[in-house]
């Protein structure tokens, strides 16, 4: 892949401005901010590991976020709410560039909305001990290389799906996470460093 991650944020600033996006209907809906670090180091994306004790996707790899509360009709709005709840990142902090398409959970009855920010330095964040277990960044260099991907297909009803991996220094992005992260770049000039199908629903 030739395209340098310097690249990253002026395309997805151009982009996502007017791409059309694919929003889903979902009884339920939820958004996640996916934070790109552009502090003068490496460009990466700041992720959190939940804890162990969730009723839903515990332990797993993630963007801060949750689902919608009433009276919340911009996903911008739930995304640096929950960020801030999460991990102590003040909204101001964030300079959001836009959003991403939409994507179903494993259940398929929430439909999340991925909203893209970038922060130009990173304040001293603080995890919420009841839900976070740990703040982390992966390096967009290292998202980037093609043999650092696996993938298999999973039976879900009469489709397969293509449930995708990533490792990083003990930590495990997959599913739903490590899909948006694929899109992001994807959507970017960067591309996707693997093939990705069309999506699997609608």
């Amino acid at each position: 892949m030739s395209a340098a991650p310097d690249l990253l944020i002026p395309s997805l600033s151009e982009r996502l401005q007017h791409r059309p996006r694919r929003a889903l209907g979902r009884p339920r809906r939820a958004a996640v901010l996916v934070p790109i670090v552009d502090d003068g180091g490496p460009l990466r994306l700041l992720l959190t590991r939940r804890t162990e004790d969730l009723p839903t996707h515990a332990g797993q790899v993630a963007f801060p976020g949750g689902l919608v509360e009433p009276g919340e009709e911009d996903p911008v709005n739930t995304a640096l709410r929950e960020a801030e709840e999460e991990v102590g990142l003040p909204k101001g902090a964030v300079e959001v560039l836009g959003l991403l398409d939409d994507f179903p959970t494993r259940t398929d009855t929430v439909a999340v909305t991925p909203v893209v920010g970038v922060l130009r330095r990173v304040p001293p964040l603080r995890a919420l001990a009841a839900e976070v277990a740990r703040i982390f960044d992966i390096p967009i260099h290292d998202l980037m290389q093609a043999d650092r991907w696996t993938w298999r297909e999973e039976p879900r009803g009469d489709r397969r799906l293509r449930i995708y991996y990533f490792l990083h220094e003990g930590e495990t992005l997959w599913g739903l996470s490590a899909r948006i992260v694929l899109h992001l770049l994807e959507v970017s000039d960067l591309g996707s460093p693997v093939p990705l199908r069309p999506p699997e629903y609608s």
